[in-house]
């Protein structure tokens, strides 16, 4: 079995989904070999929830990826591990991007094209994919393989345009016509280009070691790309994907499917080909019977979500969203009155063009709308996309369509039931709530270093505050951007370092009390309980900058630990994090 991924690549633009312009010779070639799926959506329009998703076969909710860079829930259980008990090799090359790494026990290679940048190291330069390939079918031909190609195209940055006249390109109706956005809709279709000559390498690969009739191949891309109302929204384009499948003696040659699947279903349909039995308690559900055109249909709806990822623009603006097999798409979005903004609006990439839509828009009134369009949302969103696939007309406001919308508002209410996702949980989200010199995180919550910016958020003095009831049973108060961890654990209070020192005080009479600790960043560490001072050391190091990673309450991100590091087993108050001084006046 062997899974092509791409990355933000939009269905609409690959040749034989109906793009002139584009050149996929190889994805072309596949399609007319096997299975075409023309109602395939990801469950989020962001790589690591997407990505996280199709190797769980949960929804973001469940498996606890619905933020960009967050890990699953300690010890989801995944794709590797599901067909490696079944005895496949379980082999992915290139990207990965879902965390902890080490919860998911892929075989790595392509380690050097599975990095960002620099963007000319994204096609396997070393031919790593197509040698392992080669090697395994000589050296172990009997041993089945799941093999996951992931290349970072077309993700920005975008190769340099060398095949397009960006003026003669058939501009999709969601962007915007500007020069500037031709030059970037150019610079995407070479990027495009070049997914697919990899794509082809890998197809000849499998050729040459005499396997394609004895492969599944799949072709798919995680999210929409990356341009306003694609990637990052659950509109369409962010959303729909391409899926191919060729499967020589199974799958008919050059068919289509109307059939509405998710990459969800990516689990579950692999084990079940591998000969696995149905897995219950998973979100998604094998394509199998559809493959083999022994079903026509599959979900009734699809569910998927956008949890957004803020960076340091705190931009938290959630949707939740539900698509039907009739082909109605709605839309409830949880904060309708923030702007939305993304990457996109301040790229630092190449082939920058969002200031010529922000200056066209005032007298075209077009682009005026497609501006507004990406930058806020409305409460509710209803479209047709049988007679809208652009998602340009909101039927919401339409009474024709009032028992549509309704029944497809509780159809998303039962979905979320379901999840046990309440409207508060996604209003709330994974944010700290941030103050003028502080930010409080609310315990069993978590934050990426992402969502702050580190020139502001750059204390002399960190202030570490909170409320500890039950320290006789404690566990970890906050890991601290893997800075440190402070615990509270059979009434001591301690702090474990990322070099492994560990720093603990005397016991302490007591289950609870008002924690306060003191560190500077030239070291100096001050820890008091109940205004007496229990910890008193000289550091020699800056532990107070945000560096990669997260900074939590009451757990360790990703991770499941044991004893003083264990998930705090009683309750937090109030935990926050005060830059400099305590005592601020307005």
């Amino acid at each position: 079995m062997v899974i092509f991924l791409t990355d933000d690549l939009n269905q609409m633009d690959v040749g034989c989904y109906g793009n002139a312009d584009v050149r996929t010779p190889n994805m072309d070639s596949l399609a007319a070999g096997g299975m075409r799926f023309n109602k395939a959506y990801a469950v989020a329009p962001m790589c690591t929830p997407s990505r996280s998703a199709m190797f769980t076969g949960l929804y973001p909710f469940r498996n606890g990826s619905q933020m960009n860079h967050f890990t699953v829930k300690p010890n989801t259980a995944n794709l590797p591990q599901f067909l490696k008990k079944l005895g496949y090799r379980v082999v992915i090359a290139g990207k990965t991007d879902v965390f902890p790494l080490h919860n998911f026990p892929f075989e790595r290679i392509g380690e050097e094209f599975g990095k960002y940048a620099p963007i000319e190291n994204r096609l396997d330069r070393k031919k790593e994919t197509v040698q392992m390939i080669a090697q395994h079918f000589s050296e172990h031909p009997e041993q089945p393989i799941c093999l996951i190609v992931a290349p970072w195209v077309p993700h920005v940055p975008w190769f340099p345009n060398r095949d397009f006249d960006p003026e003669k390109l058939k501009m999709p109706n969601y962007l915007a016509d500007t020069k500037a956005t031709r030059k970037a809709l150019a610079a995407y279709y070479q990027s495009i280009g070049e997914a697919d000559k990899m794509l082809g390498e890998v197809m000849q690969a499998i050729d040459r070691a005499g396997q394609k009739n004895n492969t599944m191949f799949m072709f798919i891309a995680d999210q929409g790309a990356q341009f306003p109302s694609a990637k990052w929204t659950v509109y369409d384009q962010g959303l729909r994907v391409p899926m191919i499948v060729r499967w020589p003696g199974k799958v008919k040659a050059g068919t289509t499917s109307d059939a509405l699947v998710s990459l969800v279903d990516l689990t579950p349909t692999l084990v079940d080909l591998a000969g696995g039995k149905k897995m219950e308690g998973l979100d998604g559900e094998s394509l199998k019977n559809v493959l083999l055109n022994k079903k026509k249909d599959h979900h009734q709806y699809i569910f998927a979500e956008t949890s957004m990822e803020p960076h340091f623009w705190y931009n938290y603006t959630p949707s939740r969203t539900v698509i039907s097999n009739d082909g109605f798409h709605y839309i409830r979005n949880y904060h309708p009155g923030v702007r939305f903004i993304t990457h996109i609006d301040k790229a630092g990439q190449n082939e920058f063009y969002f200031d010529t839509w922000v200056a066209a828009a005032e007298n075209d009134p077009k682009i005026s709308f497609l501006l507004n369009r990406y930058s806020y949302r409305q409460p509710e969103e209803l479209y047709n996309l049988d007679t809208d696939r652009d998602e340009f007309k909101n039927l919401v406001y339409n009474p024709v369509y009032n028992s549509k919308l309704m029944e497809l508002e509780k159809l998303l209410d039962k979905e979320l039931n379901r999840l046990g996702e309440t409207s508060e949980m996604i209003s709330e989200g994974t944010l700290p709530v941030f103050f003028d010199q502080s930010y409080t995180i609310r315990q069993q919550k978590s934050a990426s270093d992402l969502s702050f910016n580190k020139k502001k958020w750059n204390p002399d003095v960190l202030f570490i505050t909170a409320y500890l009831n039950d320290m006789d049973k404690g566990g970890v108060v906050c890991d601290y951007f893997s800075n440190f961890r402070l615990y509270a654990y059979r009434n001591k209070i301690g702090l474990k370092l990322a070099d492994g020192t560990e720093l603990e005080s005397e016991m302490i009479p007591g289950k609870q009390g008002q924690l306060v600790l003191k560190l500077s960043s030239q070291g100096e560490l001050e820890v008091k309980l109940n205004q007496k001072t229990i910890l008193v050391k000289a550091l020699k190091k800056d532990l107070t900058k945000i560096k990669g990673g997260y900074v939590t309450c009451g757990k360790i991100q990703g991770e499941e630990l044991e004893g003083k590091l264990q998930s705090y087993n009683g309750q937090i108050r109030d935990l926050r994090f005060t830059m400099n001084d305590l005592s601020r006046e307005p």
